[in-house]
Protein backbone atom coordinates (compact mmCIF):
# COMPACT_ATOMS: atom_id res chain seq x y z
CA UNK A 1 0.00 0.00 0.00
CA UNK A 2 2.83 2.40 0.87
CA UNK A 3 4.49 1.85 -2.53
CA UNK A 4 1.20 2.34 -4.36
CA UNK A 5 0.51 5.63 -2.54
CA UNK A 6 4.05 6.83 -3.26
CA UNK A 7 3.79 6.15 -6.98
CA UNK A 8 0.23 7.38 -7.32
CA UNK A 9 1.30 10.75 -5.90
CA UNK A 10 4.32 11.20 -8.14
CA UNK A 11 2.34 13.38 -10.56
CA UNK A 12 2.58 16.07 -7.87
CA UNK A 13 6.38 15.76 -7.70
CA UNK A 14 9.19 16.33 -10.23
CA UNK A 15 9.53 13.54 -12.74
CA UNK A 16 13.12 13.07 -11.62
CA UNK A 17 13.78 12.09 -8.01
CA UNK A 18 17.14 11.41 -6.34
CA UNK A 19 16.73 8.69 -3.74
CA UNK A 20 18.76 6.45 -1.53
CA UNK A 21 18.40 2.79 -2.57
CA UNK A 22 16.85 2.28 0.87
CA UNK A 23 14.03 4.66 -0.11
CA UNK A 24 13.24 2.92 -3.38
CA UNK A 25 10.07 0.87 -3.51
CA UNK A 26 9.29 -2.63 -4.68
CA UNK A 27 7.76 -1.04 -7.79
CA UNK A 28 11.09 0.70 -8.47
CA UNK A 29 13.09 -2.51 -8.19
CA UNK A 30 10.60 -4.41 -10.31
CA UNK A 31 10.90 -1.68 -12.95
CA UNK A 32 14.68 -1.96 -12.81
CA UNK A 33 14.47 -5.73 -13.38
CA UNK A 34 11.96 -5.28 -16.21
CA UNK A 35 14.14 -2.74 -18.03
CA UNK A 36 17.25 -4.92 -17.71
CA UNK A 37 15.39 -7.89 -19.14
CA UNK A 38 14.25 -5.79 -22.10
CA UNK A 39 17.62 -4.21 -22.90
CA UNK A 40 20.47 -6.50 -23.99
CA UNK A 41 22.96 -3.64 -23.55
CA UNK A 42 22.66 -3.72 -19.74
CA UNK A 43 23.05 -7.42 -19.03
CA UNK A 44 26.45 -7.03 -17.31
CA UNK A 45 26.46 -8.02 -13.62
CA UNK A 46 27.47 -4.42 -12.82
CA UNK A 47 23.92 -3.41 -13.75
CA UNK A 48 22.26 -5.94 -11.46
CA UNK A 49 20.15 -4.14 -8.83
CA UNK A 50 21.86 -6.09 -6.03
CA UNK A 51 25.17 -4.46 -6.97
CA UNK A 52 23.76 -1.00 -6.18
CA UNK A 53 21.95 -2.25 -3.07
CA UNK A 54 25.16 -3.77 -1.69
CA UNK A 55 27.16 -0.62 -2.33
CA UNK A 56 24.52 1.36 -0.46
CA UNK A 57 25.30 -0.83 2.57
CA UNK A 58 29.02 -0.07 2.26
CA UNK A 59 28.94 3.65 1.40
CA UNK A 60 26.69 6.38 2.73
CA UNK A 61 26.75 8.51 -0.45
CA UNK A 62 25.07 6.07 -2.86
CA UNK A 63 21.97 7.49 -4.52
CA UNK A 64 19.83 6.67 -7.55
CA UNK A 65 18.60 9.29 -10.00
CA UNK A 66 15.11 8.01 -10.84
CA UNK A 67 12.97 9.17 -13.74
CA UNK A 68 9.21 8.47 -13.81
CA UNK A 69 6.43 8.86 -16.33
CA UNK A 70 3.50 11.08 -15.38
CA UNK A 71 1.58 8.07 -14.07
CA UNK A 72 4.47 7.10 -11.78
CA UNK A 73 5.83 4.28 -13.94
CA UNK A 74 9.64 3.99 -13.60
CA UNK A 75 11.35 5.05 -16.83
CA UNK A 76 15.07 5.15 -15.97
CA UNK A 77 17.58 4.79 -13.13
CA UNK A 78 21.15 6.02 -12.80
CA UNK A 79 22.97 4.80 -9.67
CA UNK A 80 25.68 7.22 -8.53
CA UNK A 81 27.90 8.02 -5.59
CA UNK A 82 29.04 11.44 -4.43
CA UNK A 83 27.27 14.76 -4.06
CA UNK A 84 27.85 17.75 -6.36
CA UNK A 85 30.61 15.85 -8.18
CA UNK A 86 28.93 12.49 -8.80
CA UNK A 87 30.47 9.30 -10.17
CA UNK A 88 29.06 5.95 -11.25
CA UNK A 89 28.11 3.74 -8.34
CA UNK A 90 31.05 1.63 -7.21
CA UNK A 91 33.67 3.75 -8.99
CA UNK A 92 36.50 2.96 -9.52
CA UNK A 93 35.65 -0.71 -8.95
CA UNK A 94 32.82 -0.74 -11.51
CA UNK A 95 34.20 -1.53 -14.96
CA UNK A 96 31.04 -0.52 -16.83
CA UNK A 97 28.46 2.25 -16.33
CA UNK A 98 25.10 2.95 -17.97
CA UNK A 99 21.61 4.31 -17.42
CA UNK A 100 19.20 1.53 -16.54
CA UNK A 101 16.40 2.00 -19.06
CA UNK A 102 14.73 0.48 -22.09
CA UNK A 103 13.80 3.88 -23.58
CA UNK A 104 15.61 5.41 -26.56
CA UNK A 105 14.84 9.01 -25.57
CA UNK A 106 16.53 9.00 -22.14
CA UNK A 107 19.86 10.88 -22.10
CA UNK A 108 22.30 11.89 -19.39
CA UNK A 109 21.30 15.52 -19.91
CA UNK A 110 17.59 14.83 -19.53
CA UNK A 111 18.13 12.65 -16.47
CA UNK A 112 20.62 14.88 -14.64
CA UNK A 113 19.29 18.35 -15.49
CA UNK A 114 16.95 18.52 -12.47
CA UNK A 115 18.84 16.13 -10.19
CA UNK A 116 20.80 18.73 -8.21
CA UNK A 117 24.06 17.11 -9.31
CA UNK A 118 26.59 19.64 -10.61
CA UNK A 119 28.72 17.27 -12.71
CA UNK A 120 28.88 13.57 -13.44
CA UNK A 121 32.30 12.02 -14.07
CA UNK A 122 32.32 8.63 -15.76
CA UNK A 123 35.14 6.38 -16.94
CA UNK A 124 33.63 3.52 -18.98
CA UNK A 125 30.08 4.20 -20.15
CA UNK A 126 28.56 1.60 -22.45
CA UNK A 127 25.56 3.69 -23.56
CA UNK A 128 27.42 6.05 -25.90
CA UNK A 129 24.26 7.14 -27.73
CA UNK A 130 22.97 8.85 -24.57
CA UNK A 131 25.91 11.29 -24.42
CA UNK A 132 26.72 14.37 -26.48
CA UNK A 133 30.09 14.67 -28.26
CA UNK A 134 31.50 17.42 -25.98
CA UNK A 135 30.90 15.14 -22.98
CA UNK A 136 33.16 12.39 -24.39
CA UNK A 137 36.91 12.71 -23.79
CA UNK A 138 38.14 9.26 -24.84
CA UNK A 139 36.92 6.12 -26.56
CA UNK A 140 37.98 2.50 -26.36
CA UNK A 141 36.69 -1.03 -26.97
CA UNK A 142 35.84 -3.91 -24.66
CA UNK A 143 36.80 -7.55 -25.19
CA UNK A 144 34.74 -10.63 -24.36
CA UNK A 145 34.75 -14.33 -25.12
CA UNK A 146 31.37 -15.67 -26.21
CA UNK A 147 31.01 -19.45 -26.19
CA UNK A 148 27.70 -20.48 -27.74
CA UNK A 149 28.30 -24.23 -27.97
CA UNK A 150 31.59 -25.87 -26.96
CA UNK A 151 35.18 -24.81 -26.33
CA UNK A 152 36.23 -26.92 -29.32
CA UNK A 153 33.83 -25.05 -31.60
CA UNK A 154 35.01 -21.73 -30.20
CA UNK A 155 38.65 -22.58 -30.87
CA UNK A 156 37.85 -23.86 -34.35
CA UNK A 157 36.50 -20.43 -35.20
CA UNK A 158 39.64 -18.58 -34.17
CA UNK A 159 42.24 -17.33 -36.65
CA UNK A 160 45.81 -18.41 -37.29
CA UNK A 161 47.17 -15.88 -34.79
CA UNK A 162 45.24 -17.54 -31.98
CA UNK A 163 46.28 -21.02 -33.06
CA UNK A 164 49.95 -20.00 -32.96
CA UNK A 165 49.34 -18.45 -29.55
CA UNK A 166 47.64 -21.65 -28.34
CA UNK A 167 50.54 -23.79 -29.58
CA UNK A 168 53.00 -21.61 -27.66
CA UNK A 169 50.79 -21.75 -24.57
CA UNK A 170 50.68 -25.54 -24.65
CA UNK A 171 54.48 -25.63 -24.72
CA UNK A 172 54.44 -23.50 -21.55
CA UNK A 173 52.00 -25.93 -19.98
CA UNK A 174 54.31 -28.88 -20.64
CA UNK A 175 57.29 -27.01 -19.21
CA UNK A 176 55.35 -26.03 -16.09
CA UNK A 177 54.09 -29.57 -15.54
CA UNK A 178 57.59 -31.00 -15.96
CA UNK A 179 58.95 -28.53 -13.39
CA UNK A 180 56.10 -28.36 -10.89
CA UNK A 181 53.52 -31.07 -11.48
CA UNK A 182 50.20 -31.57 -13.26
CA UNK A 183 48.05 -28.60 -14.14
CA UNK A 184 44.68 -28.42 -12.42
CA UNK A 185 42.01 -25.79 -11.93
CA UNK A 186 39.92 -25.40 -8.82
CA UNK A 187 36.58 -23.91 -9.89
CA UNK A 188 34.49 -21.82 -7.50
CA UNK A 189 37.19 -21.89 -4.84
CA UNK A 190 36.06 -21.21 -1.27
CA UNK A 191 39.61 -21.35 0.09
CA UNK A 192 40.33 -18.31 2.27
CA UNK A 193 44.09 -18.77 1.80
CA UNK A 194 43.66 -18.51 -1.96
CA UNK A 195 41.58 -15.37 -1.46
CA UNK A 196 44.32 -13.89 0.75
CA UNK A 197 46.92 -14.70 -1.93
CA UNK A 198 44.81 -12.89 -4.51
CA UNK A 199 44.77 -9.71 -2.44
CA UNK A 200 48.46 -9.97 -1.62
CA UNK A 201 49.56 -10.50 -5.23
CA UNK A 202 47.25 -7.78 -6.50
CA UNK A 203 48.44 -5.21 -3.98
CA UNK A 204 52.07 -6.09 -4.63
CA UNK A 205 51.44 -5.43 -8.32
CA UNK A 206 50.05 -1.97 -7.51
CA UNK A 207 53.30 -1.20 -5.69
CA UNK A 208 55.45 -2.54 -8.53
CA UNK A 209 53.64 -0.49 -11.17
CA UNK A 210 53.23 2.67 -9.10
CA UNK A 211 49.48 2.64 -9.68
CA UNK A 212 46.98 3.66 -7.03
CA UNK A 213 45.98 0.71 -4.86
CA UNK A 214 42.18 0.63 -5.09
CA UNK A 215 42.18 -2.07 -2.42
CA UNK A 216 43.62 0.34 0.16
CA UNK A 217 40.09 1.57 0.93
CA UNK A 218 38.08 -0.50 3.39
CA UNK A 219 34.85 -0.39 1.36
CA UNK A 220 36.47 -1.79 -1.80
CA UNK A 221 37.75 -4.85 0.04
CA UNK A 222 34.39 -5.27 1.77
CA UNK A 223 32.67 -5.15 -1.62
CA UNK A 224 34.58 -8.04 -3.19
CA UNK A 225 34.70 -10.05 0.04
CA UNK A 226 30.93 -9.80 0.56
CA UNK A 227 30.22 -10.79 -3.03
CA UNK A 228 32.62 -13.73 -2.81
CA UNK A 229 31.09 -14.95 0.45
CA UNK A 230 27.64 -15.08 -1.16
CA UNK A 231 28.58 -18.30 -2.91
CA UNK A 232 27.67 -19.97 -6.16
CA UNK A 233 23.91 -20.07 -5.60
CA UNK A 234 23.48 -16.29 -5.43
CA UNK A 235 22.10 -14.42 -8.43
CA UNK A 236 24.93 -11.90 -8.10
CA UNK A 237 28.25 -12.93 -6.60
CA UNK A 238 31.99 -13.13 -7.12
CA UNK A 239 33.30 -16.46 -8.40
CA UNK A 240 36.95 -17.29 -7.71
CA UNK A 241 38.90 -19.81 -9.78
CA UNK A 242 42.46 -20.95 -9.08
CA UNK A 243 45.17 -22.58 -11.20
CA UNK A 244 47.71 -24.98 -9.69
CA UNK A 245 50.73 -26.82 -11.01
CA UNK A 246 51.10 -29.73 -8.65
CA UNK A 247 50.56 -28.20 -5.21
CA UNK A 248 51.82 -24.76 -6.30
CA UNK A 249 49.20 -22.04 -6.55
CA UNK A 250 49.96 -20.22 -9.82
CA UNK A 251 47.09 -17.88 -10.73
CA UNK A 252 43.70 -16.66 -9.49
CA UNK A 253 40.79 -15.03 -11.29
CA UNK A 254 37.99 -13.48 -9.25
CA UNK A 255 35.08 -12.22 -11.31
CA UNK A 256 31.67 -10.67 -10.88
CA UNK A 257 29.03 -13.10 -12.12
CA UNK A 258 25.30 -13.55 -12.54
CA UNK A 259 25.68 -17.17 -13.62
CA UNK A 260 25.86 -16.85 -17.40
CA UNK A 261 28.28 -13.92 -17.52
CA UNK A 262 31.66 -13.97 -15.77
CA UNK A 263 33.31 -10.55 -15.71
CA UNK A 264 36.99 -11.12 -14.96
CA UNK A 265 37.51 -8.50 -12.24
CA UNK A 266 40.75 -9.26 -10.42
CA UNK A 267 43.44 -11.49 -11.93
CA UNK A 268 46.68 -12.17 -10.08
CA UNK A 269 49.48 -14.70 -10.36
CA UNK A 270 52.73 -15.80 -8.76
CA UNK A 271 55.43 -13.58 -10.28
CA UNK A 272 57.99 -16.36 -9.91
CA UNK A 273 55.99 -18.42 -12.41
CA UNK A 274 55.52 -15.67 -15.00
CA UNK A 275 57.53 -17.58 -17.65
CA UNK A 276 54.64 -20.08 -17.78
CA UNK A 277 52.02 -17.36 -18.40
CA UNK A 278 49.79 -18.65 -15.56
CA UNK A 279 47.07 -16.06 -16.16
CA UNK A 280 46.64 -17.26 -19.75
CA UNK A 281 46.72 -20.87 -18.60
CA UNK A 282 43.86 -20.14 -16.23
CA UNK A 283 41.85 -18.37 -18.93
CA UNK A 284 42.25 -21.35 -21.26
CA UNK A 285 41.08 -23.59 -18.42
CA UNK A 286 37.98 -21.45 -17.87
CA UNK A 287 37.13 -21.72 -21.55
CA UNK A 288 37.34 -25.51 -21.27
CA UNK A 289 35.28 -25.49 -18.07
CA UNK A 290 32.19 -23.69 -19.44
CA UNK A 291 30.06 -26.87 -19.16
CA UNK A 292 30.82 -26.92 -15.41
CA UNK A 293 30.59 -23.17 -14.80
CA UNK A 294 27.61 -22.43 -17.01
CA UNK A 295 29.31 -19.29 -18.38
CA UNK A 296 28.34 -18.20 -21.87
CA UNK A 297 30.34 -15.00 -21.80
CA UNK A 298 33.73 -14.32 -20.21
CA UNK A 299 34.10 -10.55 -20.17
CA UNK A 300 37.68 -9.29 -20.10
CA UNK A 301 36.73 -5.64 -19.72
CA UNK A 302 38.06 -2.56 -21.45
CA UNK A 303 40.96 -2.71 -23.91
CA UNK A 304 41.99 -4.89 -26.83
CA UNK A 305 45.72 -4.93 -26.13
CA UNK A 306 48.00 -7.84 -25.24
CA UNK A 307 46.46 -11.26 -24.80
CA UNK A 308 42.93 -9.94 -25.37
CA UNK A 309 43.47 -9.63 -29.10
CA UNK A 310 43.78 -13.43 -29.28
CA UNK A 311 40.64 -14.13 -27.27
CA UNK A 312 38.10 -11.39 -27.89
CA UNK A 313 35.21 -12.56 -30.06
CA UNK A 314 32.83 -9.76 -29.06
CA UNK A 315 33.37 -6.09 -28.30
CA UNK A 316 31.54 -2.82 -27.84
CA UNK A 317 32.55 0.82 -27.67
CA UNK A 318 32.89 2.48 -24.27
CA UNK A 319 33.64 6.12 -23.50
CA UNK A 320 35.00 8.26 -20.68
CA UNK A 321 34.43 11.91 -19.82
CA UNK A 322 32.25 14.42 -17.99
CA UNK A 323 28.64 15.53 -18.03
CA UNK A 324 28.74 19.14 -16.77
CA UNK A 325 25.28 19.95 -15.46
CA UNK A 326 25.09 23.14 -13.42
CA UNK A 327 26.79 25.45 -10.95
CA UNK A 328 30.44 25.56 -9.92
CA UNK A 329 30.87 21.81 -10.34
CA UNK A 330 29.65 21.99 -13.94
CA UNK A 331 31.89 24.96 -14.77
CA UNK A 332 34.92 23.32 -13.22
CA UNK A 333 34.26 20.14 -15.20
CA UNK A 334 34.19 22.13 -18.44
CA UNK A 335 37.58 23.60 -17.55
CA UNK A 336 38.95 20.12 -16.80
CA UNK A 337 37.61 18.86 -20.12
CA UNK A 338 39.12 21.74 -22.12
CA UNK A 339 42.49 21.29 -20.40
CA UNK A 340 42.47 17.58 -21.05
CA UNK A 341 41.64 17.98 -24.74
CA UNK A 342 44.40 20.58 -25.08
CA UNK A 343 46.92 18.33 -23.37
CA UNK A 344 46.31 15.17 -25.41
CA UNK A 345 48.96 16.04 -28.02
CA UNK A 346 50.91 18.88 -26.48
CA UNK A 347 51.49 17.29 -23.07
CA UNK A 348 51.25 13.59 -24.03
CA UNK A 349 47.87 13.40 -22.31
CA UNK A 350 49.42 14.31 -18.93
CA UNK A 351 46.29 16.20 -17.73
CA UNK A 352 44.11 13.24 -18.70
CA UNK A 353 46.33 10.72 -16.94
CA UNK A 354 46.41 12.83 -13.81
CA UNK A 355 42.62 13.37 -13.91
CA UNK A 356 41.98 9.64 -14.28
CA UNK A 357 44.33 8.86 -11.40
CA UNK A 358 42.77 11.50 -9.15
CA UNK A 359 39.29 10.29 -10.07
CA UNK A 360 40.20 6.84 -8.78
CA UNK A 361 41.64 8.28 -5.58
CA UNK A 362 38.71 10.61 -4.92
CA UNK A 363 36.19 7.83 -5.51
CA UNK A 364 37.90 5.56 -2.98
CA UNK A 365 39.07 8.01 -0.35
CA UNK A 366 36.76 10.29 1.63
CA UNK A 367 39.56 11.77 3.73
CA UNK A 368 41.16 14.86 2.15
CA UNK A 369 44.61 14.22 3.62
CA UNK A 370 44.67 10.69 2.22
CA UNK A 371 43.57 12.01 -1.18
CA UNK A 372 46.41 14.52 -1.22
CA UNK A 373 48.96 11.91 -0.15
CA UNK A 374 47.89 9.48 -2.85
CA UNK A 375 47.79 12.26 -5.47
CA UNK A 376 51.37 13.30 -4.65
CA UNK A 377 52.40 9.68 -5.05
CA UNK A 378 50.59 9.57 -8.39
CA UNK A 379 52.44 12.68 -9.63
CA UNK A 380 55.75 11.25 -8.42
CA UNK A 381 55.26 7.99 -10.30
CA UNK A 382 53.53 9.42 -13.39
CA UNK A 383 56.81 9.55 -15.29
CA UNK A 384 57.11 5.75 -15.29
CA UNK A 385 53.49 4.89 -16.11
Amino acid sequence: MKDAVKHASLHKLPQVLVQSPHQMSDIDWAGWARMRAANLDIQSPYFHPDYTRLLAELRDDVRVVCQYDEDGTPAAFLPVQGQRFARPVGAPMSDYHAIITDRDDVTYDSLLSSSGIGAYHYSCATDVKRLRMPQILSRSETAAIEIETTAEDWRAGRDGSYRRHLKSNRRRTRKAEEALGPKRIELFSRNIDVYASLLQWKREKFVQTGKYDVLSAEWTQNLIRTLWERGQESGLRCDMHALYFGDRLAAIDLGLSNGKIFHSWMVAYDDELSEYAPGIQLLEGLIDATPETGYRRIDMGEGLDGYKRHYGTASEEVVSGFVPVTGAAGRLSRIYAATERWGVGRLKDAPGKLRRRYSQIAACEDDTKRRVRHLIAAITTSGRN
